[in-house]
């Protein structure tokens, strides 16, 4: 482990972290298998990226009182042979305690894969008093967290923002777009639609019943059916069309005879006495055909 460069000032480029296989000191290993990806997306971000003291402003959120000092930004990064290296911006504060060795490590903040501890981004770093990894300038023992940028990039696509957008830039955009009133011309108000669909419904239930009605109408009329049975066959239509269009193809016009007018008075003759039985008989045929009760075409 080496000491960052403490002489005269503080170092303007610090070593952030190195490639390949890493293994802390506290057992934890890392893999930055692409030094190079991690500045291009660095650089796509725009960001700065804050050093503060003991990570303070990554840990003990529910604890912490007051504002969280920054000892510095890093404003540039870059890729060498040993791994990762950042060029800060540092406060004059930071200046006189790392000049005066009240400080002498650096440890940077991560975030990593769960499974095989593929190192994805760099959020910042800390000035530590116990390093973790071993650097040419500093690292340290705090719990990296779990990778959210996969998810936070799919949202960012969304919104149409681009690759590089910031995690308070997406959410300002997706909170802009929650609170925004919908386009008239694209949206439905719910009640309107719950109308339009009721209004549908009653239209189509009041052409299925002048359906029905029609229907047996024209087979009483051909001799499908007779008088008696006007209110089984409607029911039946109503409920079931293609039933009753089976039953009509089956039983043929067998009840025509009886609607056909006589000589004397061109109108159909009575069916009380032989008339009524005849239809009755034919009734019950029906029934035993259809495997209905033989009661079930009485009106």
């Amino acid at each position: 482990m080496q000491a960052a460069p403490l002489a005269a000032e503080a170092p303007e480029w610090v070593h952030l972290m190195p490639s390949g296989a890493i293994s802390g000191r506290d057992g934890r290993s890392y893999t930055v298998s692409n030094p190079d990806a991690l500045v291009a997306a660095f650089h796509a971000r725009g960001v700065d990226l804050p050093i503060d003291y003991e990570h303070q402003s990554e840990t003990h959120k529910e604890t912490r009182v007051g504002p969280v000092p920054v000892a510095g930004w890093i404003k540039d990064m870059k890729a060498r042979a040993d791994g990762i290296w950042g060029r800060v911006e540092w406060t004059a504060a930071a200046r006189d305690l790392i000049s005066q060795k009240a400080y002498r490590y650096l440890s940077p903040v991560m975030m990593h894969r769960k499974d095989d501890k593929e190192v994805l981004r760099l959020k910042g770093a800390g000035l530590v008093h116990h390093p973790n990894l071993t650097l040419t300038a500093l690292a340290s023992q705090e719990d990296t967290m779990d990778d959210t940028r996969p998810f936070m990039h799919k949202i960012a696509k969304r919104l149409g923002l681009a690759d590089g957008a910031s995690e308070d830039e997406i959410m300002q955009t997706l909170e802009d777009a929650l609170g925004k009133t919908p386009d008239p011309e694209k949206y439905v108000p719910i009640a309107a639609m719950q109308s339009l669909m009721d209004d549908r419904a009653q239209t189509a239930t009041a052409m299925s019943e002048s359906r029905a009605l029609a229907k047996v109408e024209d087979a009483l009329e051909k001799g499908h059916i007779t008088p008696g049975m006007k209110d089984w066959a409607t029911s039946l239509c109503r409920q079931n069309e293609a039933s009753f269009d089976a039953f009509l193809e089956r039983s043929g016009k067998v009840f025509s005879k009886l609607l056909e007018p006589t000589h004397t008075t061109a109108h159909p003759p009575s069916v009380q006495t032989s008339t009524a039985r005849a239809e009755s008989e034919m009734a019950v045929s029906i029934c035993r055909q259809l495997g209905l009760e033989e009661t079930a075409l009485n009106s």
